[in-house]
């Protein structure tokens, strides 16, 4: 995507990026727990977009002066999110032959997601089940070519301490400029963060990448999730999510530690959804509906790709 902004976790990100992404700060899309770009940048609407505004950003202060109030705040969120995931998906299902389930986990190879999708400042449940036209699925930017993969390659196969890698620094830098990158707002606070990622890197390792239905039955809490009000929730914002472009290509959107870590562990497949769709496919996938509904069977083109594995199925 030629015109696309660079990413902010990817050498070379401009001021007017980092402001962007900082706008955003708190939702984590692409390399930092920020986004950048505005192809998809709406105000949310009805009552979820008071408690967005209070639970991402304005307010932090309210959360830090009564506590008490985050986890309430943040249980009417989920569900306030949940509810409109599920009517979009509604919508869906009165508007196209191949149905869009936002809920349904796909395996795929990591390997099979080379590019970064556009990022988009709106939060995923805002994105999950959408779909949309435009180039923001041109962009040519390469997931192993970011900072925090090669920082993770470096610290994971390399043993390069935390601290001596790229991601590291950036992320200290946005904390000294009186920000907050994945939650943190102190060196202290981002090491810790750190020693987390070491934690997770071992259990992918030992475990394998676990969808968050498999976690939520097991005794293993990750400190993304303990707060989700229903599974609903924890799929919607916790799995590793993609994008499909207009060829049916899959592109990065969201769970960039995980996949970075599946990469670098040789994992032959991990759970995902998917948030946005391109018109274009949307019409593919519709084709192919119809071509099960005649046939029994998928287009042989589209044989093996996870997004329409299931059509036939389901018919």
């Amino acid at each position: 995507m030629p015109d696309a902004p660079p990413d902010p976790g990817v050498e070379g990100a401009t001021a007017d990026d980092r402001t962007e992404r900082r706008a955003a700060e708190g939702d984590g899309y692409v390399m930092s727990r920020r986004a950048t770009g505005a192809a998809e940048c709406r105000p949310d609407d009805g009552v979820g977009a008071g408690v967005d505004a209070l639970v991402r950003g304005a307010g932090r202060k309210l959360f830090d002066a009564v506590p008490r109030l985050d986890r309430p705040l943040r249980i009417c969120r989920d569900w306030y999110a949940v509810a409109h995931v599920r009517s979009v998906a509604l919508r869906h299902r009165l508007r196209h032959a191949a149905p869009i389930d936002p809920f349904r986990v796909l395996r795929v190879d990591p390997d099979r997601i080379r590019r970064l999708s556009s990022p988009a400042a709106r939060p995923r449940f805002r994105r999950a089940g959408t779909v949309l036209d435009g180039d923001w699925d041109r962009r040519d930017v390469r997931f192993v070519e970011t900072d925090l993969y090669r920082s993770f390659a470096a610290h994971f196969r390399e043993g390069v301490p935390w601290e001596r890698t790229a991601f590291f620094e950036r992320v200290v830098g946005e904390i000294r400029e009186g920000h907050r990158p994945w939650g943190c707002d102190s060196e202290a606070a981002f090491e810790r963060r750190c020693r987390e990622l070491d934690e997770l890197y071992a259990s992918l390792r030992d475990e394998g990448v676990r969808t968050q239905r498999e976690l939520a039955a097991s005794d293993r809490e990750e400190p993304a999730s303990r707060d989700r009000a229903t599974l609903a929730a924890r799929i919607i914002n916790d799995e590793i999510a993609v994008d499909v472009g207009r060829d049916g290509e899959l592109l990065y959107a969201d769970g960039r530690n995980r996949l970075a870590m599946a990469k670098l562990l040789g994992v032959d497949e991990i759970p995902v959804i998917v948030l946005r769709r391109h018109t274009q496919w949307i019409d593919t996938r519709d084709a192919a509906a119809r071509h099960v509904e005649r046939t029994g069977e998928l287009p042989p083109a589209l044989d093996g790709h996870p997004d329409v594995a299931r059509l036939a199925d389901d018919g």
